[in-house]
C-alpha cells in the first residue's frame, strides 16, 4: 500500500491505500477482540440512559455482564421475546404499517443521536442487528409499546472533527438550500484534494453539489419535504461527486454514509 501510494499518479494518492488498509485493519482487530463491543455497549449505554438506565426508553443496548468480559468471551443480558425488524418490514397489512410507523420515529432519532450529539455511531446496522421487542402497556389494554434493540456493537464509527462539521454543514445545506457553499467547505477542508490545482474545479464542484441538494428541496412550498428526502442516497452523490473532483474523504464518513443507506432501506 505504501509502494503504490508513493507513485506520483493523483488517482492512486486519492485512494490513500495506507489508510484504507490501517482502517481494514482496525476494524479486523475491532470484531475480533470482544473486549471492545464490551467498551462500545458500556458506552452507547452511557449516550443513551446516563446513569441511569430508563424502562420508559425506546432504544436498547444490551448490558455486559461485569466480570465476563474478555478478548474471546462476552456475556451479556438477554433479549427475550425479540423480532428481527425485517419481520415488521414484511407485514402489509394495516397493523404492519402501523407498526413501522411507530417504530421509525424512535429509530431515525437514535440514529441522528449517535451521528450528530454523541459522534459515536452503530457501525454495522443491517436488519440483524436490530430486533424489536414488544410489550403490551396493560393486561386488558391493545396498547404496545416497541423498543429498538441494537446487537452486534463490535464496530463503532467517529467523525473528526472536520468531517462532523461537513456532514453537518451538509445537513444545514440541505435545509436551508444552500449546497454550493458546503461544497466550498468541503474541499477547504479537505484532508487532500487536487481540485484546487485545477481551474473551475472548486465551482463544479460546488455547483455539483447545489444541484444534488435543490433536487431534495421543495421550491414550490418554500420548505423541505421530509418524506422525499432519500439522505443517505443525497450522501451517497455527494461522495461520489467528490470521487469524481479529487476531494479526498474520510474512510469513517464513508462508513457514516454506508450506515445511512442501510437504515434507509430498512
Amino acid at each position: 500500500a505504501n509502494l503504490l501510494h508513493s507513485l506520483p499518479v493523483e488517482h492512486i494518492r486519492m485512494v490513500n491505500l495506507p489508510r484504507v488498509a490501517e482502517n481494514f485493519s482496525h476494524i479486523l482487530r475491532q470484531s475480533s477482540d470482544l473486549r471492545v463491543e464490551g467498551r462500545n455497549l458500556t458506552q452507547f449505554r452511557k449516550n443513551f440512559y446516563g446513569k441511569h438506565e430508563s424502562s420508559t426508553s425506546a432504544v436498547y443496548f444490551p448490558k455486559p455482564v461485569d466480570g465476563w468480559v474478555e478478548q474471546n468471551v462476552l456475556v451479556e443480558d438477554l433479549i427475550q421475546d425479540a423480532q428481527p425488524i425485517a419481520d415488521f418490514l414484511k407485514d402489509e397489512s394495516e397493523e404492519g404499517w402501523a407498526a413501522r410507523k411507530a417504530i421509525a420515529g424512535p429509530l431515525l432519532r437514535a440514529f441522528l443521536k449517535m451521528v450528530f450529539i454523541d459522534n459515536f455511531v452503530h457501525g454495522d446496522l443491517h436488519p440483524g442487528n436490530v430486533l424489536i421487542v414488544s410489550t403490551q402497556q396493560q393486561k386488558k389494554s391493545k396498547t404496545v409499546k416497541r423498543t429498538i434493540a441494537f446487537l452486534d456493537a463490535g464496530i463503532a464509527t467517529s467523525l473528526s472533527p472536520s468531517d462532523q462539521r461537513n456532514l453537518i454543514d451538509l445537513f444545514r445545506a440541505v435545509i436551508l438550500d444552500n449546497g454550493g457553499n458546503a461544497g466550498r467547505l468541503m474541499v477547504e477542508r479537505a484532508k487532500y484534494e487536487r481540485c484546487s490545482q485545477t481551474e473551475g474545479c472548486v465551482e463544479a464542484f460546488s455547483r455539483g453539489v447545489d444541484d444534488i441538494v435543490s433536487e431534495f428541496h421543495d421550491r414550490r412550498k418554500h420548505g423541505l419535504t421530509l418524506g422525499a428526502v432519500k439522505i443517505g442516497s443525497l450522501l451517497a452523490r455527494v461522495l461520489d461527486l467528490c470521487r469524481l473532483h479529487g476531494v479526498e474523504i474520510d474512510p469513517s464518513m464513508a462508513s457514516i454514509v454506508l450506515c445511512t443507506l442501510v437504515l434507509e432501506g430498512l
